[in-house]
C-alpha cells in the first residue's frame, strides 16, 4: 500500500477521499453502503439556523454529463441536528474526519449556526457554504469580496475549529476571494461549487426543475473543476478541497497535481455508491505504480516553458 496520509487542518488523514455535502445525508444513511472509516471523511448535508423545507419539485434531473438540482438546502435544522444526526456521527465514526456544511440567509445565522455547534463533540470543523447557486441567497456571500471578508472574520471571531469556505466558481477571479478567505482567517477552502443551468420541457415548455434553475454538476464540470482549483493554489497557501465530477482516481489526481490536498466525491455516489472506495483504491494504485507518496504530488504540476 502506498502512503495517502496527509496532515491537513492540524489533523491525520488516512485518505484524502471525502463524501460531498448534499449528497451523503448526515452520514447515518451511507453507512450501510460503504465503510466510511475506510475513506477521509464526509461533509455533511447542509445545517441552517431554522429547518428549512427546500424548493418545489422537480429537485434534480439528469442532464448529459451530469445532473442539475436545486433541493434548496432542505435540512433539519440546528436543533434537531445537534439532537438526532450529531450523536450517530460521534458514536460510529472513528478515523473518518467530519466537517459540517453551514448555511444562512444572513451573517447572524452562520454566526449562530457555528456557535450553536461549537461546544459539541464529533466532528472536526466546517465548511461554510456560501456559493449555492439554487437558493435566492445562495451566492450573495460568496460573490461580494467586502461580503465574503465580514462573514469570514465574523465565524473566525466565533471558533477555533477548522474553518473551510466553499468557493463558488461564478466570479471573475477566484483567486481574489482565495485570499480574501485566507486574510480573514479561513483554514482551508473547498472549490468548487455547481455551476448554475437551466433545462427546458420543449413539450410543456416548462422548466424541468421546479425552481426554475439549478446547480449543475457531474463530470461535465470536471475541467472547470480543476482549473479553478489550480487558480486558487496560485493566489493562496491554504489547503484546497477539490471538488467537481470527480468518478476515478485519475480524476482526483488531476485535482491534486493542481493543488488541492483532499478531494471529494458527489454526483458520482448517486450512480455507485462504493465509488468513494474505488478512488482511494485507484490513488493508492497510482502512488504505488509510481513509487511516490500523495504529499509529492500535491501541486506537482509541471507546466512546459515554466522556469520552475
Amino acid at each position: 500500500m502506498a502512503d495517502l496520509t496527509q496532515t491537513v487542518l492540524g489533523v491525520d488523514w488516512q485518505s484524502p477521499v471525502l463524501l460531498a455535502s448534499g449528497t451523503c445525508g448526515y452520514g447515518e444513511e451511507y453507512a450501510e453502503l460503504i465503510p466510511l472509516d475506510r475513506i477521509g471523511g464526509l461533509v455533511t448535508k447542509a445545517v441552517s439556523l431554522e429547518p428549512r423545507m427546500g424548493n418545489p419539485p422537480h429537485r434534480v434531473a439528469e442532464t448529459p454529463g451530469g445532473m442539475i438540482n436545486a433541493i434548496g438546502l432542505q435540512n433539519v435544522g440546528l436543533s434537531a441536528f445537534i439532537r438526532d444526526k450529531l450523536p450517530w456521527l460521534r458514536e460510529n465514526l472513528s478515523r473518518a474526519r467530519v466537517l459540517i456544511n453551514v448555511v444562512g440567509h444572513t451573517e447572524k445565522d452562520f454566526v449562530e449556526v457555528v456557535s450553536g455547534l461549537d461546544d459539541q463533540s464529533g466532528f472536526l470543523g466546517y465548511e461554510i457554504n456560501v456559493s449555492c447557486p439554487n437558493v435566492k441567497d445562495g451566492t450573495l456571500f460568496g460573490a461580494d469580496p467586502e461580503t465574503l471578508a465580514k462573514l469570514v472574520a465574523a465565524l473566525r471571531h466565533e471558533t477555533e475549529r477548522p474553518l473551510v469556505v466553499k468557493l463558488t466558481p461564478n466570479v471573475p477571479d477566484i483567486g481574489l476571494y482565495a485570499r480574501i478567505c485566507e486574510e480573514n482567517g479561513a483554514d482551508g477552502l473547498s472549490a468548487i461549487n455547481t455551476f448554475p443551468g437551466m433545462l427546458i420541457d420543449i413539450d410543456r415548455r416548462r422548466p424541468v426543475i421546479g425552481n426554475v434553475s439549478g446547480g449543475v454538476s457531474g463530470p461535465a464540470i470536471l475541467p472547470m473543476g480543476v482549473y479553478l482549483t489550480w487558480r486558487a493554489r496560485q493566489a493562496t497557501s491554504l489547503p484546497i478541497i477539490g471538488i467537481g465530477g470527480i468518478r476515478s482516481g485519475s480524476d482526483a489526481l488531476q485535482y491534486v497535481l493542481a493543488g488541492a490536498t483532499l478531494i471529494q466525491v458527489g454526483t458520482a455516489l448517486f450512480v455507485d455508491p462504493q465509488v468513494a472506495i474505488q478512488v482511494h483504491q485507484e490513488i493508492d494504485d497510482y502512488c504505488e505504480r509510481n513509487r511516490v507518496t500523495l504529499r509529492q504530488l500535491v501541486g506537482a504540476l509541471e507546466i512546459p516553458g515554466d522556469p520552475a
